[in-house]
């Protein structure tokens, strides 16, 4: 099931192509979300224009927290029903840690990524990632998000 397509992603992140690195959202709770991603030939995170770079994976790991966070954000709440923003907030990486690779992804393979925020402080967020290829793990970490503040 999709939930956000790849004609409405933007609309929920601050970055744009050529920079975009995840296509649609699939499930989403408060604290974990699920993006796909195929990696076409023109991606700039590319080595050897064949393989997904360790950055290109570090990269779609945060804008699939950066989707969760903007889809909660321009998501009317159930509370109140108002939106709490129209822009997609901001975040800058502060921190990456135990980051693994198992398996470098190549152009043409479909990434899989589950992002789950394991504490939430104000503005900052400490999130595990995992990108799947079909079954096989590609990559696991742990990256510190910090969002702009208003």
């Amino acid at each position: 099931m999709c939930l956000v397509d790849q004609e409405h992603i933007q609309t929920y992140l601050p970055q744009h192509p050529p920079f975009l690195m995840v296509d649609t959202l699939e499930t989403i709770d408060n604290k974990s979300a699920v993006s796909k991603f195929k990696i076409l030939s023109d991606n700039i995170l590319l080595e050897g224009a064949v393989l997904f770079t360790e950055a290109g994976m570090i990269e779609n790991i945060a804008q699939t927290a950066a989707l969760q966070a903007g889809y909660h954000f321009s998501t009317p709440s159930s509370i109140d029903k108002v939106s709490v923003s129209t822009q997609a907030p901001v975040g800058y990486i502060g921190a990456l840690k135990d980051f693994q690779i198992f398996h470098q992804p190549k152009v043409g393979d479909v990434l899989h990524t589950t992002i789950i925020i394991e504490h939430q402080i104000g503005h900052a967020s400490v999130i595990k990632g995992e990108i799947k290829i079909g079954t096989q793990v590609a990559a696991t970490g742990e990256l510190k998000i910090f969002l702009e503040q208003s």
